[in-house]
């Protein structure tokens, strides 16, 4: 004869361990928390924007001392590109490095900070053109220049493509 309890034993479900401790907020244990680090971002576009700040100030003082301004202020010779580049794949690794983890992720974030900076900046240089033309008084059109959808493409791809390149670069080997 077998035993009826050793049947039942180990045809039952086990019960899961009650007196585990949860997590006080309710969510995911302390180690599965998001993937993005927002203040470490923060701090990779923070510190991204300054040092485009002094790369392309810097760069565009040296151009114009050692070959002359001439009046092309908008031709830079891809100095400002550069420095772009640079700043945030400068800002992509460093947020990647003080987060520590998901690397490509805190790049993208930082990228499209520089994307939303960017445009906001373009924003205000635009408006105050518009305010100063109506602050005249007079109510003349005003040109804006052409809009390049190829140069917004390419800026955007730029600072993506960089931010990415600096998260995946902060990885420890």
């Amino acid at each position: 004869m077998s035993k009826p309890s050793a049947r039942r034993s180990t045809a039952r479900p086990k019960r899961p361990d009650v007196s585990a401790p949860r997590p006080a907020h309710g969510g995911a244990a302390q180690g599965e928390r998001g993937q993005v680090a927002w203040l470490w971002c923060l701090v990779g576009l923070v510190c991204g924007e300054v040092t485009l700040f002094v790369l392309s100030n810097v760069g565009l003082g040296v151009a114009n001392a050692a070959f002359g301004s001439a009046g092309f202020q908008s031709a830079d010779g891809g100095i400002v590109g550069v420095s772009t580049f640079l700043a945030v794949l400068f800002g992509g690794y460093l947020a990647a490095r003080l987060a520590g983890r998901f690397g490509l992720y805190q790049g993208v974030v930082v990228g499209a900070g520089f994307i939303a900076v960017g445009a906001l900046f373009q924003f205000g240089q635009e408006a105050q053109i518009v305010h100063s033309s109506l602050a005249s008084g007079t109510h003349t059109l005003v040109d804006l220049g052409p809009m390049s959808m190829g140069g917004l493409i390419s800026g955007d791809m730029l600072a993506l493509v960089g931010g990415s390149i600096g998260g995946l670069l902060s990885r420890r080997r």
